[in-house]
């Protein structure tokens, strides 16, 4: 008998510090780096398809990708990294984020 992974793929995003000036004026970049492995599953649009999102502008998408309802909060803008399977990975930007009652979209 078959088992169904309801969640196959990985999710992390990029958590960036922001800079600072030092004493002399020299301006130090933030550190970034990958956190999280949030179980997910991606599931592609088929074609660039396009939605209005939550700041009232229309914008394509290429995956729709179903979260834990528990998830890290994403903003339009953050990067995530998706592991699919086969050991693929690919980077995008969220585009939309939704909070469900028992789980979370987020369009990238």
């Amino acid at each position: 008998m078959a088992v169904l992974n309801r969640k196959p793929h990985r999710l992390s995003y990029l958590v960036s510090g922001s800079g600072y000036d030092d004493e002399n004026g020299d301006y130090h970049p933030g550190s970034s780096e990958w956190k999280g492995a949030i179980p997910c599953d991606a599931v592609p649009a088929g074609k660039a398809e396009q939605r209005e999102f939550e700041d009232g502008v229309v914008r394509s998408y290429s995956y729709t990708v179903y979260l834990p309802s528990d998830c890290h909060t994403f903003t339009i803008g953050d990067r995530v990294k998706i592991n699919l399977i086969g050991e693929i990975e690919r980077e995008f930007e969220v585009k939309g984020f939704h909070r469900y009652q028992l789980q979370c979209k987020i369009w990238v």
